[in-house]
């Protein structure tokens, strides 16, 4: 058995209080480190918020600091990733549209490119990856010019490629039973001997229907999010992985604020879930809240 240690990291407002170790009984094996970096509702700001937010230090000074935009995100990316051999960058959803205009006016490909170029391996669909339907959702995935919309796409790049990244939804049902995305991927590290696997499970909230307009969401169907994740661990222990993250577009509220440490006053839907997950799962990246 391999031993491994998840180590988290919050790239946007995401949750700080979420590294779980994970380790085998075999004390002569190395522990290895894969270091999950986790964003949320990017929500295709591109560009950085025109004015600096502005924080309050522990100590009580404020300082003005630039928020936002897809070059301040790579930066922080690329810090993050850069502490561990191994690495993996999943957004619990709401990558696009609700968009600015920069992303918007050109049906969030911009943000695909950006995402493709800071190097995300994941997504998680939101409620908001269906605003515009599930075909145009599928060409964000898979590229393509076909018009789903009434707005041009390729209006950027002549030749949009889809992502270069892996979208996931393991509790969207299509009509013939199979789910719209993969329900889950596995990201292997190292070889031989020494590989270890990492299991990732993407999913969105289940009253996404009550979010988006019925056409965006037609001929599909959005499952219970607990029991959707807990039928799928057996057959990916099956597959021999060594750890089980879940990317879920769903979400918690900290009454104490984004700096409490300890977590103790968490509520919000997320919550419910949380309690009836297989304790299989080693950890959850949340999102949809806005919230610390």
């Amino acid at each position: 058995m391999t031993r491994i240690l998840l180590a988290a990291s919050a790239a946007l407002a995401l949750t700080a209080c979420a590294t779980v170790p994970q380790s085998s009984s075999d004390s002569s094996t190395a522990p290895v480190t894969v270091r999950i970096v986790g964003l949320n509702d990017f929500h295709g700001n591109l560009e950085p918020q025109p004015r600096p937010l502005v924080v309050t230090t522990p100590d009580g000074r404020t300082r003005s600091l630039p928020a936002g935009g897809a070059a301040y995100l790579a930066s922080a990316v690329n810090t993050l990733r850069a502490q561990d051999d191994y690495s993996l960058v999943i957004s619990a959803g709401d990558l696009i549209s609700a968009s600015p205009l920069a992303s918007s006016l050109f049906l969030d490909e911009p943000t695909i490119g950006a995402m493709n170029r800071i190097g995300l391996d994941f997504n998680a669909v939101g409620n908001h990856e269906f605003d515009r339907g599930a075909d145009e959702l599928r060409r964000m995935a898979n590229g393509g010019c076909d018009v789903h919309t009434l707005r041009t796409p390729c209006a950027v790049e002549p030749d949009f490629k889809g992502a270069d990244f892996g979208f996931l939804a393991a509790n969207v049902a299509t009509a013939d039973g199979g789910t719209l995305f993969p329900a889950y991927a596995m990201r292997r590290f190292g070889s031989g001997a020494e590989e270890i696997a990492v299991a990732v499970i993407g999913l969105t909230l289940e009253g996404t229907p009550s979010l988006v307009s019925p056409g965006g969401v037609a001929g599909l169907t959005f499952r219970d999010e607990a029991e959707t994740i807990n039928a799928l661990i057996p057959g990916i222990e099956a597959e021999g992985a060594d750890a089980i993250i879940v990317s879920i577009h769903q979400g918690l509220v900290n009454s104490e604020g984004f700096d409490d440490g300890d977590c103790g006053a968490l509520s919000g839907d997320l919550r419910a879930i949380l309690d009836r997950l297989d304790p299989r799962v080693d950890l959850v990246l949340s999102g949809h809240t806005h919230n610390a």
